[in-house]
């Protein structure tokens, strides 16, 4: 039994007649008939009643027709995913981020891909990095950007970039004898009231961390879950806080905050480019995974993401 049995048998069903399925198959009925008794043959069944107004399936005819469909469909869904391989990327993206690198990334990258790859639909959802992460292990989301690879699974990842935290605070409640943009040491910055996310954010968890190692305590006099929020109060003159520069450009550049890179010791964290096991790697995937590196270099080299690239810009 081959694919071409199968195609024939199909065609036979779907016409209820042999001369109408020789017609449409382009084949001498004789023959038809010939392969559909050889076809019986293997099986070892009658897989056809021959009426006086045509041919229908027996049970086991019906079944085999069912089964040729779904084949079917499986050879035209092959080699529609085997050209496409090598055609203009199309399909749905999804991409996670979160909030703080949706800040700067997600507009300039959805640009990108709607220029380069119109037939691609991207879909960019800003998400808490824990929930980002249950999402790419799943397959909810093809593509993520984390601050961490713990904990997701089979999930591959690379480490692209490491950015630098800053200290941000609104320009008439600026805190120290040195102008904004000059380093400021961690400690002076712990002795300070602070707005900063709860522990349930990685950010906050880094922040703990770096100022345990250093032997300090933040003063944290607001805990809040949301970025906008905290970049509100702050640049309101209400505490202080401790942020990526790629998550503040747009209030650093209205000149509602200020910032200092963080010193002694410098505050940073990995970001890695997160690919889903569970979702299968397209051209579109691939292309966007190039687009958002170039998208990355672009606002390190203009100064919006201050981080630096493991072995220098791709």
């Amino acid at each position: 039994m081959d694919s071409r049995q199968l195609a024939y048998f199909r065609q036979i069903v779907e016409s209820g007649s042999m001369s109408e399925a020789a017609r449409v198959l382009g084949v001498a009925q004789p023959s038809l008939s010939q392969q559909t008794r050889n076809l019986e043959g293997y099986l070892g069944t009658e897989l056809l009643t021959r009426t006086a107004r045509g041919v229908v399936p027996t049970e086991a005819g019906q079944r085999l027709y069912e089964h040729a469909c779904r084949i079917a469909d499986l050879f035209e869904k092959a080699e529609a995913e085997v050209r496409a391989v090598a055609s203009e990327p199309s399909g749905r993206v999804e991409f996670g981020l979160p909030a703080s690198v949706s800040m700067a990334l997600s507009i300039p990258l959805a640009e990108t891909v709607r220029v380069e790859m119109p037939r691609v639909h991207f879909c960019a959802t800003e998400a808490m990095s824990g929930h980002i992460k249950e999402w790419v292990k799943s397959g909810e989301i093809d593509l993520a950007l984390l601050y961490d690879e713990d904990g997701i699974g089979d999930c591959a990842s690379e480490l692209i970039l490491r950015e630098d935290l800053w200290f941000y605070a609104a320009p008439d409640d600026w805190p120290f004898e040195t102008p904004p943009g000059e380093p400021v040491p961690l400690a002076a910055v712990m002795a300070l009231d602070l707005v900063l996310p709860s522990g349930r954010h990685g950010l906050r968890t880094l922040i703990d961390r770096v100022a345990k190692g250093a032997r300090l305590e933040p003063r944290v006099v607001t805990e809040m879950d949301s970025l906008q929020q905290i970049k509100a109060l702050v640049a309101r003159g209400s505490g202080h806080t401790i942020l990526s520069p790629a998550s503040v450009h747009d209030l650093v550049e209205m000149g509602r905050l200020v910032g200092s890179q963080i010193i002694e010791p410098r505050m940073r964290r990995p970001v890695y480019l997160v690919r889903s096991a569970r979702t299968r790697a397209t051209t579109a995937t691939r292309a966007i995974e190039t687009y958002c590196r170039q998208v990355i270099a672009d606002l390190v080299r203009r100064g919006i993401w201050q981080a630096e690239f493991p072995a220098g810009p791709e």
